[in-house]
């Protein structure tokens, strides 16, 4: 049993091009391994405690702001004029430490507000995600842990592994530097409230491996928590940091609107899904292909590594692309209704050359599959449905199947390599997140 802790939104903050990687790779990570037959949960792990939703609570306070009338797109705004207030202003940032103490200590009116931003936020990246066709098994947060986290102290200060150094509680494992579970005020740091998860999750499912899909930035985190779960005894698992690089503009940088802003997800959505608008497609497949650019264009990179999101090359149909992807299941699908019944073939012999490379490059399944698992890097089915698309479309345009001077045999064969090819890359598509239209 694996559970897959990918996605990470922050309540209050928009979701930005930098979510795309762990959404793409954590879902597909997910999928592979479905498919492999292993049991799989998904959670979404919501950054909902702490520092941010202090900072958030603070501003609304500061500027006398009425928080019942608050919505989604303020919220947006509200918490990076919070981040630079706290910069600027000592008192300010006094007034968010002291709101982050009270509510840890569960101080009535801070949790009711807490509790308002939540719901918003929440609302607000579950239907994202609808539209992103993203799904996930749990929606816990930070917010649910933090009586894991608490006891996860206590315990550990019992066994004498943390003790006092300076303005921290530290762990006593001896790395360098020391590992910091807590502010001496009691705040939490996200290696608390990761801690308390481990804790939460192990007391209340029974996991083998856990598999955490986060950005390479943060190796090093990765790289404490899993050795604090050793020293604290808190788990024997096996936990696994899968990290990925930055999708980036043409520029190097990490990807930023024209005017230098964060580039949200839903605007990226809303401008891939224009480019790709074609005559005579209906919006649920103009949904699908969207998301299949988006999707595509992210696992194609190997995920070790940064990429550059260059939308017109990612909406090209004569690319590596996801629309020449579903181009080419869009002919097979339709050449498969035209023979319109079961096929029946007793042996595959008698092949022409781009018969027989079809169908080889259609066994090599199992070897990609394997490879992406065993990594997990979906970069290799990625590169593998690219070159079987590839190899299809040569089929199709060297082997007549429904020509009146075909024989019957030749038909028969050709429509069950067609059909082989068809399941093959379908199978693909699940693996890697990705919806086949119906029209092109």
């Amino acid at each position: 049993h694996i559970l897959f802790d990918y996605g990470g939104p922050n309540i209050g903050k928009a979701l930005h091009v930098g979510h795309l990687r762990t959404l793409n790779i954590g879902r597909s990570l997910y999928n592979i391994n479905k498919f492999a037959g292993n049991k799989v949960t998904s959670d979404v792990h919501f950054g909902d405690w702490g520092m941010p939703v202090s900072q958030i609570i603070a501003y609304i306070e500061h500027k006398n702001l009425d928080i019942n009338l608050i919505d989604y797109e303020d919220l947006e705004h509200i918490y990076p004029n919070a981040v630079s207030l706290t910069n600027e202003n000592e008192s300010f940032e006094n007034l968010c430490k002291e709101i982050s103490k009270e509510l840890n200590l569960r101080n009535e009116d801070y949790i009711r507000k807490w509790s308002i931003i939540r719901a918003i936020s929440i609302n607000e990246i579950k239907s994202l995600f609808v539209q992103l066709q993203h799904k996930f098994d749990l929606f816990y947060g930070e917010s649910d842990v933090i009586d894991e986290a608490n006891q996860v102290i206590v315990h550990a200060k019992k066994q004498g592994k943390v003790k006092f150094d300076n303005l921290a509680l530290i762990s006593t494992e001896e790395r360098d530097p020391p590992v910091i579970i807590a502010k001496r005020d009691g705040s939490f740091l996200y290696m608390t409230t990761d801690l308390g998860t481990v804790k939460f999750r192990e007391t209340n499912d029974e996991y083998d491996k856990y598999i955490y899909v986060v950005d390479s930035r943060q190796k090093e985190h990765f790289s404490q928590l899993f050795s604090t779960i050793k020293h604290f005894d808190l788990s024997r698992k096996e936990f696994i940091h899968v990290g990925y690089g930055t999708v980036n503009g043409k520029n190097g940088k990490p990807l930023k609107t024209r005017d230098g802003g964060v580039y949200k997800l839903i605007d990226l959505y809303s401008d891939v899904k224009k480019l790709l608008s074609r005559d005579g497609m209906n919006n649920q497949d103009s949904d699908k292909l969207t998301n299949s650019v988006l999707t595509y264009s992210d696992l194609l990179s190997n995920r070790k590594q940064n990429y550059v999101f260059d939308i017109d090359k990612f909406v090209d149909i004569n690319g590596k692309t996801a629309v020449y992807l579903q181009y080419s299941q869009v002919r097979a699908a339709r050449l498969l209704n035209e023979y319109g019944k079961k096929i029946k073939l007793d042996k595959l012999n008698n092949l022409n050359n781009t018969e027989r490379d079809l169908v080889l490059l259609t066994t090599k399944f199992s070897y990609y599959f394997n490879l992406s698992i065993e990594k997990n890097e979906p970069h290799h089915l990625a590169e593998y449905a690219y070159n079987l698309c590839s190899m299809f479309n040569s089929f199709y345009s060297n082997n007549k199947i429904f020509s009146k001077d075909i024989d019957k045999q030749t038909k028969t064969k050709r429509i069950f390599i067609v059909d082989n090819f068809y399941k093959t890359l379908i199978d693909i598509f699940y693996c890697l997140g990705i919806e086949p239209v119906d029209k092109m």
